[in-house]
């Protein structure tokens, strides 16, 4: 009796704070992305708006997103997804940081760091569908 009360809290667990990484890497997105293609849009009917403080609101969700990667290593265990969305922060966070004449590789940067966070997403949502069929397995079995 035990042992199933054990096992319906491990595979429950899983489930979790599954949402916060993609969430975290949906919302720097879009507040990169997003914000970018409002404004545009906007110039173009004549409206001017200046947006001062996007960056660190970029920089703060890809780092929600490398939390979230972080709080749920326990669940998924998988390295790889860990030190690439580790990459993919720090190269979203470098791409703020450089000098507005660098702003070409600064968009490179960017979307390099996004590419990385979507894909620790997608490794760490493998790992942890694996991680999920094992204990069902385990537990049938």
């Amino acid at each position: 009796m035990q042992s199933d009360d054990l096992e319906s809290r491990r595979v429950t667990s899983f489930d979790r704070g599954k949402w916060l990484v993609p969430a975290g890497t949906i919302v720097a997105m879009l507040t990169c992305y997003g914000i970018t293609a409002a404004l545009g849009r906007l110039s173009l009917v004549g409206i001017t708006a200046a947006i001062p403080f996007r960056a660190p609101v970029i920089v703060f969700f890809s780092a929600l997103a490398l939390v979230g990667l972080a709080g749920s290593y326990r669940r998924h265990q998988s390295r790889p997804s860990l030190l690439i969305g580790a990459a993919g922060f720090l190269l979203v966070t470098a791409s703020k940081f450089l000098p507005p004449v660098m702003k070409v590789a600064a968009i490179g940067l960017e979307g390099a760091g996004f590419l990385c966070l979507i894909g620790a997403n997608i490794l760490a949502l493998r790992a942890r569908q694996l991680a999920v069929r094992s204990c069902t397995v385990q537990c049938a079995g």
